[in-house]
């Protein structure tokens, strides 16, 4: 990935995540480095710093959906005081009644809940555990249906996860 590259998908998961923290007036990321299919960012909002890896799949379902740009993150927010918060943008609008959004690494799924184009885990106390699974697993699937009714399926490698979530926690301590 080149730096041109890089800064395009920081300042899109940036501006993704900042869209979904209305009160966030986040700086430019900086990345803290590239860890074989994950990247590490930190940022600085209204409320302190936030770090956080990104990544986007290696692969997508159906092949050729008309989505946007589409991301998978974990994100400390320092001085909320929070740590390993999950979301993904989806590169699309969620079906409101049944989205039927999940995260699965290895064959454990994780229920998520869906606003706009954004999905989280459905409980925050899942969110330690799927740190655990996320940096010891190989693969992590992303499951969603649009508004439209199209059922996608987004599939991540996890190598490098480890180490990019091992630079957010030195960062963010």
């Amino acid at each position: 990935m080149t730096m041109k590259s890089g800064s395009l998908v920081a300042g899109l998961a940036l501006g993704a995540m900042m869209a979904l923290a209305p009160a966030a007036q986040a700086q430019q990321a900086t990345e803290l480095g590239t860890f074989n299919a994950w990247s590490a960012w930190s940022a600085t909002d209204a409320s302190g710093l936030i770090c956080y890896i990104s990544a986007t799949p290696q692969s997508s379902e159906p092949a050729g959906a008309n989505r946007d740009p589409i991301h998978f993150m974990i994100i400390h927010r320092k001085g909320m005081g929070t740590k390993n918060e999950v979301q993904t943008i989806i590169g699309y609008p969620f079906n409101t009644t049944d989205a039927k959004a999940s995260a699965t690494i290895d064959g454990k799924s994780y229920p998520m809940v869906t606003e706009g184009s954004a999905a989280w885990l459905a409980s925050t106390g899942d969110e330690g555990g799927f740190v655990q699974a996320f940096k010891a697993g190989s693969k992590l699937t992303v499951k969603g249906t649009s508004q439209r009714g199209t059922n996608t399926t987004d599939s991540y490698s996890l190598s490098g996860a480890t180490a990019a979530m091992n630079a957010i926690d030195a960062a963010c301590k």
